[in-house]
């Protein structure tokens, strides 16, 4: 059975990939979840200058609670077991080596949106899954 890793935000777009890994855990197709937030660094922000290095990592992990809440939530009714990890760097490194750290056989991501709006900001800038795609070593899978 596959060990899932569900990159998680404060969308209601990523809770999709969470219902989704539950899904898949009740279908007994997966055997554990680990949820995993990445928090950006507030040490090179304004903030560093008013607040201690120990603040600023309380807060980035109070945002990552806040974060993962609506998905634990989920899970717990679903009665899936599950693990959680909150990050704090750059998003898609963080998620990819989280994955490996935790021996995990795949990345369950929420699609991209695919309005004209984001179609032209995905011009810009590539998505998460096709960042994750390209770095990760363990495969991704992508939930409309």
């Amino acid at each position: 059975m596959l060990k899932l890793l569900v990159p998680v935000s404060r969308s209601a777009r990523s809770l999709q990939a969470v219902r989704h890994a539950a899904f898949l855990y009740n279908e007994r197709c997966a055997s554990e979840i680990v949820l995993v937030n990445v928090q950006p660094s507030l040490e090179s922000t304004r903030l560093e200058a008013f607040y201690s290095l120990s603040k600023l990592r309380t807060l980035e992990g109070a945002d990552g609670e806040a974060a993962l809440s609506r998905a634990k939530r989920i899970l717990d009714d679903a009665g899936v077991k599950y693990s959680v990890e909150i990050r704090v760097g750059p998003l898609v490194p963080s998620i990819a080596s989280c994955a490996e750290q935790y021996g995990c056989d795949e990345i369950v991501v929420a699609a991209p949106r695919r309005d004209l709006f984001h179609a032209a900001a995905r011009i810009i800038n590539r998505s998460v899954m096709d960042r994750l795609v390209s770095v990760s070593r363990i495969p991704v899978t992508a939930v409309n």
